[in-house]
């Protein structure tokens, strides 16, 4: 029996600590096995940081001015680019709840705003006292996750599988940020499903037929979701053909003499254009297609055969298959794990240690899509007795002093000859550095391991030939 769409009760969230590499993401650091139990609840946590969560804002400039001016509450206005005057050229940014009740849409010219309701106030962007706000919603946003995207005005895309918060069901993470950002003053939808578009689907539906702003899909019920959607919603996405098949990113090195075609990396800029969306969808209406269900019902090829790649994205959206991925932001600059022992490790103990960072290394830049260059491994050597140098400084007086200083660790660098993400790479290099630096007879009380130079695996994108916009006549296949 399928597992229901609804809310789980709130549980109690801790922070885990990186150096100690979360039990689900590493092993043990003191030699010691977890219990059946412990490694039941970390699996469990594994698989149900599997998923997306998308962040909807709803009236966010409106929502910042009312808070500014309380008299706006309840009356029409309109946020506009420039000036925000209707008799300059210029665009809607948002729109208030009794704006929009008009026929006031973002994105719609001032002008035509201005005929359709003349007695709506217009009002111009006050981008500087929105930026505290902004910053804010961007802190609490990465307090849930490493892997973000962010989206125009304030939306974002949170990929759970970069999460360090305990969690027991995807549920209680979305309200509890749901309600850190209603003591914000702001009101939040959120959608978590397993890929970007289908949870901005549940986003949408998050505060309809009772719901408090967070809809949970679980796996195996997106498609009996979707299919309860109509058409038009697509208009209202951002993610739309995103994660179309045959655009998956192929992060694996390859190698030279035996190189193969990779398909192109799905990145933010692959996103349908909304023209071709609007399009598309009248086309499918003058057949009489207006539903995800009546989609589902007809054939992947013939999809694509009329509507191209997008329509092969459709077919798949409908029967709830998005394997659409988060794309970071901004590549951090470096990437580092530690493992601590509560013992003198001896080398055999480093060296699986180093194996052990090598392993989840890899694993969080893959989850990332980044890749790094440099490696760097720093020991921290076990001594009975304490050891002391003296080094040479330059005092207040200017003239050289001796200061005593404690060595505390050791290690080195290594610049590979291009950037990878392959674990055994790094492992094989960090091993050459341990060897490099290990004496014999030395132990150990910790390892670290840092990557360096991270670049991100998409590539440079290009933007699409200019094409014919004219729609299509043929009927489709069933």
């Amino acid at each position: 029996m399928q597992p229901p769409i609804h809310s789980a009760p709130p549980s109690t969230h801790s922070l885990l600590h990186v150096d100690q590499l979360a039990q689900d993401a590493a092993p043990v650091d003191n030699g010691v096995e977890m219990s059946p139990e412990q490694a039941a609840r970390a699996a469990e946590r594994a698989r149900l940081r599997q998923g997306v969560m998308h962040v909807r804002i709803r009236n966010f400039y409106c929502t910042l001015e009312e808070i500014f001016d309380p008299t706006l509450r309840g009356l029409s206005f309109v946020i506009g680019t420039g000036n925000g005057r209707p008799n300059e050229p210029g665009r809607v940014i948002d729109a208030s709840p009794a704006a929009v009740r008009l026929g006031i849409i973002p994105g719609m010219p001032l002008r035509r705003a201005h005929r359709i309701a003349p007695r709506t106030r217009f009002l111009p962007a006050s981008n500087e006292r929105y930026q505290p706000y902004l910053q804010k919603l961007r802190e609490r946003y990465r307090a849930y996750s490493r892997i973000i995207e962010s989206l125009p005005l304030a939306d974002v895309f949170i990929d759970l599988r970069g999460c360090e918060l305990a969690f027991d069901s995807p549920v209680t993470l979305g309200e509890r940020l749901c309600a850190e950002i209603a003591e914000m003053g702001l009101t939040a939808q959120i959608g978590i499903a397993n890929g970007k578009a289908i949870a901005e689907l549940a986003a949408l539906m998050s505060r309809r037929d009772g719901r408090q702003g967070v809809l949970y899909i679980p796996p195996g019920r997106e498609a009996s979701f979707v299919q309860t959607l109509p058409l038009s919603m697509l208009l209202q996405l951002r993610s739309a053909g995103t994660g179309i098949p045959g655009a998956l990113p192929e992060l694996a090195e390859t190698n030279e003499a035996n190189r193969v075609h990779t398909p192109d990396i799905e990145g933010k800029s692959e996103q349908a254009d909304p023209i071709a969306v609007a399009e598309m969808l009248a086309h499918l209406r003058d057949f009489g297609i207006t539903t995800f269900a009546q989609i589902a019902n007809l054939t992947e090829d013939g999809l694509a055969r009329r509507l191209g790649r997008l329509g092969g994205w459709l077919y798949h959206v409908a029967q709830g298959e998005d394997i659409s991925l988060v794309i970071p932001d901004v590549p951090p600059l470096s990437q580092n794990a530690r493992i601590r022992f509560h013992h003198a490790a001896d080398a055999d103990e480093a060296c699986a240690a180093a194996r052990k960072l090598a392993n989840y290394l890899s694993d969080r830049l893959r989850e990332q899509r980044l890749k790094g260059q440099s490696i760097a491994l720093i020991l921290w050597p076990y001594r009975p007795q304490k050891r002391e140098t003296r080094k040479l400084v330059m005092g207040d007086d200017g003239e050289e002093m001796a200061v005593t200083t404690a060595e505390e660790s050791v290690g080195g660098q290594m610049l590979l000859s291009r950037h990878t993400d392959d674990a055994d790479v790094i492992a094989h290099h960090s091993l050459m550095l341990f060897a490099h630096y290990h004496r014999e007879g030395h132990r150990y009380l910790q390892v670290q391991l840092r990557i360096g130079d991270i670049i991100s695996a998409l590539p440079t994108y290009y933007p699409p030939a200019v094409r014919g916009r004219g729609r299509p006549t043929r009927k489709l296949s069933r």
